[in-house]
């Protein structure tokens, strides 16, 4: 993690656009060059802060998933920025549009749902654990792909995501309402991840999809 003094990081987001803030300040800018600093504010001791930082947390899960052959965002540096107490991870976007995007933009394409259902049960597939996900997470890319972004909140597990720790995601992913509203009168998002996620055991099989459609069920209801 590299040093930046605070005349260097003033230097660097020069005419930069604010993406995202809150309370305490900037949180995501995005620089003349089109790359994205994302800032995370030190809670504790400078040095255990940044030991165990979220900057550091999202530049491994970047690379991790680069390995699995997940799309994501494309590392440049990470920094410490003591000055202003921050530590922040600094990327190339990934290119595309977000998966609540396409759906606010497109008729609802089952074709397209499928694909998400089965890249949903991919993750979990490959022991992907996203805290964050969301339709606003996920990118439809350039290529027509799926991939991730803002993913500092993720575990990787060299295993297979069981079934209580897939329903925990699988509820993480459909909790806004927002994003049900363009899902909720198809089936193909469920259909897809049950088609994908077969478990030889029959009560375990049997458990697991009452359980993931009563999930998407209840939540499409209470959108209406």
């Amino acid at each position: 993690m590299k040093n930046l003094p605070l005349d260097e990081f003033n230097r660097l987001t020069h005419n930069a656009t604010l993406l995202a803030d809150d309370e305490h300040g900037k949180k995501v800018l995005e620089l003349t060059d089109h790359s994205i600093i994302k800032l995370f504010r030190v809670k504790r001791l400078i040095s255990q802060a940044t030991l165990y930082s979220p900057a550091r947390r999202f530049a491994r899960n970047a690379k991790k998933l680069k390995k699995l052959g997940i799309p994501t965002v494309s590392l440049i540096d990470l920094y410490k920025i003591k000055s202003i107490k921050r530590t922040a991870v600094h990327y190339h976007q990934l290119e595309g549009v977000m998966v609540r995007e396409h759906l606010q933009s497109n008729p609802v394409d089952e074709v397209f749902l499928t694909h998400l259902g089965e890249f949903i049960a991919k993750l979990h597939a490959k022991g992907i654990f996203f805290r964050s996900a969301h339709f606003g997470n996920i990118i439809y890319t350039t290529n027509k792909q799926f991939g991730l972004i803002d993913i500092s909140d993720m575990s990787i597990s060299p295993f297979s995501l069981g079934i209580f720790k897939r329903l925990r995601n699988l509820k993480h992913i459909f909790r806004i309402s927002e994003d049900i509203q363009y899902i909720q009168h198809s089936q193909a998002i469920e259909d897809a991840y049950l088609q994908s996620y077969r478990i030889n055991n029959h009560f375990l099989n049997t458990l697991f999809k009452r359980k993931f459609l009563n999930i998407s069920q209840n939540l499409k209801a209470n959108n209406r």
